[in-house]
């Protein structure tokens, strides 16, 4: 552990308080001038806007602080301070969806347009980086005000992956994927399907860009690999659904496959004839360009494939359809299978509220996918409230509810909570999948296009033997639990992260001012952390652990607090 003098008695407090419960940096780098705010996209413009909004509570029915801390908790990444979580009581859950569903939101790829100043190339022409790609998404989660459009954006990205782990994606590619993430998070999911499609960052990190018809001479194929991924991971999954998600059974029990090889080969044809948004002919683009990674893919007629094809269901595509024709018919033929609401339902009920939801709770979500109250399949607006207002998601249930919080979003809730602000406006958060010095997860560095961790993963153990799902805990091992110790031990101890002008410092001011009463700080603590849901266990070990520092040392108190808190169950299980 490095530079953790003060932080003696929180070892053993803290540490093994993780274990027992659980089972189990940026880098260096010079940069010249930065640029100002990136501007925004007008709410306007994007899907999910408008409506009337609804009415604040009565004092009577607002809800209580916990299930608002809770709340905030599962649609953005933490609260900022104890009176968000008030103001958010006294306006009522309806009303702050309503203003975050039509909230302004970064444009990710103008941010790449006025940081790329950051760097010239020897011609001193300017050019984005990975890097940037990455600041652009934790600049949305830590200063946005579109918290929950964020968080939903994130959740779909982990459902519709791509990832730069190679790497070899480009930046206007990652960026402008996630800018049609935001841009659909409260649309459609239908329009989503045909956006992932045919972006090129999708394109390219699933080979359907230039995949081309049959050709003897050649020996060319349509290539399977995104027709293969569309159907088992972005919308139906491998076997017949119920519509609270368990699987369909034959008549010997077993679950029936929703698909077979001639399939995907159907899907794979459909998807040919696609080419970069700036290509001049087939195979004939410049990748260098930020046009060739903006908007749809082209189409080209004479690289499609003429035949008929096997689609889902006994579904087949009529041979001498266009291409057009062929990719629409094909994302329909996939959107309206009834698995695609139970399948993506379960999915974004586990990345904001809880890894093992009842069947009731998908059959109440799956059924708004399948219509909104107004007819409307696959309206994302009415499903991400659904999985918000559910009562399952508002009431603290049996020992089985909740959720690992994500590594990033633990790490989010820390730095917004510390109102962590660096004097360039802008944040160094690139890299932090390591397992042993960084939190094992990092947005755009997935490992596959299956994500960190499978929706289905069981810890083996107590949890596998009570059949239960537990997905973030595939990337929680005794590697990375001493990597997250030393993270935020160096996060705490240095006050900060990140470097030079764009190093985020932690502020520390108000805890400071709480530390000479213990009780005042734990409070304030737990509302920030834990929901107001801090068990007594806990209370007991920060009590005891602040007074074992002087008084007047405040910002060794608040200090070893943080790091007891960043291991404690209270603060990594969402309950």
């Amino acid at each position: 552990m490095r530079n953790m003098h003060w932080a003696a008695p929180l070892l053993a407090a803290g540490l093994s308080l993780f274990l027992s419960s659980c089972g189990g940096g940026g880098g260096g780098g010079s940069e010249n001038s930065g640029g100002t705010a990136p501007p925004v996209v007008q709410i306007s413009s994007l899907p999910g806007a408008g409506g009337t909004p609804p009415a604040q509570p009565s004092p009577e029915a607002r809800p209580g602080a916990a299930d608002a801390a809770r709340f905030l908790s599962q649609a953005s990444f933490g609260a900022h301070s104890p009176a968000e979580i008030e103001a958010l009581r006294v306006k009522g859950y309806p009303l702050w969806l309503w203003e975050q569903f039509n909230t302004d939101t970064l444009l990710h790829t103008s941010y790449l347009d006025q940081q790329q100043w950051r760097n010239l190339d020897d011609k001193k022409r300017p050019y984005a980086t990975d890097e940037m790609s990455y600041e652009a998404i934790w600049q949305q989660w830590l200063f946005g005000a579109d918290q929950l459009r964020a968080r939903t954006a994130f959740a779909l990205s982990q459902i519709v992956v791509i990832s730069n782990i190679a790497p070899d994606i480009r930046p206007y590619a990652m960026s402008s994927y996630w800018d049609m993430l935001n841009r659909n998070a409260f649309g459609n999911y239908r329009t989503l399907l045909r956006e992932v499609t045919l972006h090129p960052a999708m394109g390219y990190y699933l080979n359907m860009i230039n995949s081309e018809r049959d050709n003897p001479e050649t020996g060319a194929h349509p290539n399977e690999n995104y027709a293969r991924e569309i159907l088992q991971l972005f919308s139906i999954g491998l076997v017949k659904l119920n519509l609270d998600g368990s699987p369909r059974l034959d008549s010997n029990g077993k679950p029936i496959p929703a698909y077979d090889e001639s399939i995907v080969q159907g899907f794979a044809k459909a998807f040919t004839g696609w080419s970069y948004p700036n290509a001049t002919g087939w195979d004939d683009a410049d990748e260098g360009v930020k046009e060739a990674w903006m908007g749809e893919m082209k189409p080209f007629a004479a690289m499609h494939s003429p035949e008929a094809k096997k689609l889902l269901d006994g579904t087949t595509l009529p041979a001498g359809q266009t291409i057009e024709k062929d990719l629409n018919d094909a994302l329909d033929n996939i959107f309206n299978h009834p698995n695609v609401g139970p399948f993506v339902s379960r999915q974004l009920i586990q990345r904001l509220v809880t890894s093992n939801p009842s069947k009731a709770y998908v059959t109440r979500v799956a059924s708004t996918f399948n219509n909104n109250g107004s007819g409307v399949r696959g309206d994302l607006r009415a499903v991400v409230q659904a999985v918000l207002l559910d009562p399952e998601a508002r009431t603290v249930a049996p020992t089985n509810y909740g959720k690992l919080r994500e590594p990033v979003i633990r790490f989010a809730n820390m730095l917004r909570a510390l109102n962590a602000k660096s004097k360039n406006g802008r944040n160094a958060i690139h890299y932090l999948d390591s397992s042993d010095n960084g939190l094992g997860q990092s947005p755009l560095l997935a490992p596959s296009v299956f994500n960190f961790y499978s929706p289905n993963y069981r810890m083996p153990g107590p949890i596998a033997q009570a059949s239960l799902y537990s997905p973030e805990f595939q990337i929680t091992t005794e590697t990375t639990v001493v990597g997250s110790l030393n993270f935020f031990a160096d996060l705490f101890n240095s006050g900060g992260y990140g470097w030079d002008d764009s190093r985020l410092e932690l502020d520390f001011k108000t805890l400071e001012s709480q530390a000479a009463t213990p009780e005042t700080l734990v409070s304030t603590l737990d509302a920030l952390f834990c929901n107001y849901q801090m068990r007594s266990a806990l209370r007991n070990r920060l009590l005891t652990l602040i007074q074992a520092y002087p008084a007047d040392e405040p910002g060794t108190r608040v200090r070893a607090a943080l790091m007891l808190i960043s291991l404690s169950p209270d603060f990594v299980v969402q309950r």
